[in-house]
């Protein structure tokens, strides 16, 4: 069954409010969770043109590498980028789906900016930074999370 515009406008919205309100939050407080944000394998992940390998890697940088840090999300948008996104289940089942289940088998453009301040203080300056994702859907649905990040690029702006 066929997903109408207006569900998939709900599902795209809904993934990217949802994705924005649990990853900044992992980035700042639940670093060892940060990798299950990822799909095995990545596609691209790119901090300030800087190439990182996986989830894993993106993890042991905030682990080990970076101080702690703050953000501050000022605005976030997305966009469907594939509405038929192949998962495992989609091609097992694709009748038995229903309109709102066939929906979250696409994949999302997510823009995200804000501030981001490394270092306990809160004194400290802020910069401004943009990020984009590509989430693609969780047939697993492991970790609790029902999007994956299949590509990043992270820029500080200022």
């Amino acid at each position: 069954m066929a997903a109408s515009d207006d569900t998939l406008t709900k599902v795209s919205t809904d993934a990217a409010t949802d994705f924005v309100k649990s990853f900044y939050p992992a980035l700042q407080s639940n670093r060892p969770a940060i990798a299950a944000y990822y799909t095995q394998p990545t596609t691209t992940i790119l901090f300030n043109g800087n190439a990182v390998a996986d989830g894993n890697a993106v993890q042991d940088i905030f682990i080990n590498q970076m101080p702690p840090t703050h953000y501050e999300v000022q605005s976030y948008d997305c966009q469907i980028i594939n509405q038929a996104y192949p998962t495992p289940a989609t091609a097992a089942t694709p009748s038995a789906k229903s309109s709102k289940a066939a929906a979250k088998n696409m994949s999302i453009l997510v823009i995200v900016s804000g501030f981001v301040r490394f270092g306990p203080s809160k004194d400290l300056p802020q910069r401004g930074f943009s990020e984009t994702f590509v989430l693609v859907p969780n047939p697993a649905n492991t970790a609790g999370k029902e999007w994956l990040i299949q590509s990043q690029n992270f820029r500080l702006v200022v």
